[in-house]
């Protein structure tokens, strides 16, 4: 978890690989923008729903040991933010508490600047936000996390080393 551009795709790519795992698809990027969806700062309710199911669709069916650079916690922490419909957001809330359950949570900090890639806010402050708020939904809802630093490959060993504990 952590906000966009801090390097959950290269991670879970990499730890599907090393584990022989799923890598389960960022729904964002390889589904909603090749729809024409929104995603951004003015990311339409309809859409954010859409995430959400589509991410618990994909962590409910997918068998197996699977890795996924985002969670049902992303939709949370993302609506809360853009989304002005207190009754939608409480909905995602409450299908977030009932299904977000996973092995192992790594939080990703802002380390690297963020790379342009035309989909993706590149707003600092934005940015900024999201991060705040993914550990203020993450200490609200008593989940464990980790938090891995450093660079690609010091974040891929630490990861591994808590996974086989």
């Amino acid at each position: 978890m952590g906000s966009h551009g801090t390097g959950k795709t290269t991670l879970a790519k990499a730890l599907a690989k090393r584990l022989n795992f799923t890598y389960i698809q960022d729904v964002v990027r390889e589904e909603a923008v090749k729809k024409g969806f929104i995603i951004n700062e003015n990311t339409p309710p309809e859409v954010q729903l859409w995430l959400l199911m589509r991410q618990w669709e994909l962590e409910t069916t997918t068998p197996g040991g699977w890795v996924a650079d985002k969670s049902l916690f992303d939709y949370l922490v993302y609506g809360n933010l853009v989304l002005k419909d207190e009754a939608v957001k409480r909905v995602i809330r409450k299908i977030v508490q009932r299904n977000a359950k996973y092995d192992f949570v790594f939080y990703l900090p802002i380390e690297f600047p963020m790379e342009e890639d035309g989909i993706r806010s590149i707003d600092p402050k934005f940015r900024g936000e999201i991060d705040h708020l993914f550990r203020k939904c993450l200490d609200e809802f008593g989940v464990k996390y980790i938090v891995l630093s450093g660079s690609v490959e010091e974040r891929i060993e630490q990861a591994l080393a808590h996974i086989r504990k």
